[in-house]
């Protein structure tokens, strides 16, 4: 356990503004400095804060400073943020590579992950529209997401990585896949769906992984979120379906080998057949 400890610290340390027992002075201090500069200009914040500063200096009707300030974040953190997005307090941007634009609101406290994009759609079902997302307070979004097109996203909602959100989220709800589906059994989900739903997301979501469309992680939280969402008729399908979740999440977890895979999934569509 002492020896886990301070390799821990010292894998952490180069990472805080912590002094470094037994190091010299100037060590210490040139850590320090690297540290600053680091926060300074390698954190996205510092997009967050162009962007602030753009929309006050568009209000002051101040020609070229915002464009600049636009070019120096696209420049630096590959974050683009269109001059009709609306942003609450306390946004945070984990590692910049994002696209924001359209008429676009963000509420307060939202978490960002890189490669994201929040604009807008061009579908044959919505056609053109400069209407962007609206998003809501303390959301998730996840590395890879696309939120399009005219949406609504509930608060404390959870926008898993390369989902693709074309519909409204709840609040207080998880969506993967693409196009994006709830998970998770939240109570707007177990009213809102029958058993059948339930089964026939889980059918598609069984093609999706054997036509490489979607992750075994995806699919074990699909399945296990519809038997955990369902009625307790669903029960009894979980029970003959068991030996094969535990074998896919074992496999996911790294415990077994992939080529169980199949066989597992053969358990998983006997037992939703068999209803």
């Amino acid at each position: 356990m002492p020896g886990d400890l301070t390799q821990d610290f010292d894998a952490h340390v180069p990472f805080s503004f912590t002094a470094i027992p037994d190091a010299p002075f100037w060590a210490n201090r040139n850590a320090r400095v690297r540290r600053w500069l680091f926060v300074a200009f390698a954190e996205s914040w510092l997009a967050v804060f162009l962007f602030r500063l753009k929309m006050r200096l568009r209000a002051s009707h101040l020609p070229i400073l915002p464009g600049f300030c636009d070019t120096v974040s696209r420049m630096l953190f590959g974050v683009s943020i269109g001059n009709a997005v609306e942003v609450g307090p306390g946004l945070m941007m984990t590692h910049g590579n994002v696209v924001i634009d359209g008429q676009t609101k963000i509420g307060k406290h939202c978490q960002i992950n890189p490669w994201v994009t929040i604009g807008l759609s061009n579908s044959r079902k919505l056609g053109f529209s400069a209407q962007g997302p609206t998003i809501g307070d303390e959301v998730h979004i996840g590395t890879g997401a696309k939120i399009l097109g005219p949406v609504t996203v509930g608060d404390h909602a959870r926008i898993g990585a390369n989902a693709v959100v074309i519909d409204d989220v709840p609040a207080n709800t998880t969506v993967v896949g693409a196009p994006a589906r709830i998970v998770g059994g939240g109570t707007v989900r177990s009213e809102t769906r029958t058993d059948a739903d339930l089964l026939a997301e889980m059918r598609l979501a069984i093609i999706d992984y054997k036509l490489r469309r979607r992750s075994l992680t995806s699919l074990v939280e699909i399945v296990e979120g519809g038997f955990n969402s369902g009625s307790p008729a669903m029960w009894t399908i979980h029970e003959r379906a068991r030996e094969g979740l535990v074998a896919l999440s074992r496999v996911n977890d790294g415990d077994a080998e992939p080529a169980s895979v199949a066989a597992a999934i053969a358990v998983i569509e006997s037992a939703i057949e068999a209803h």
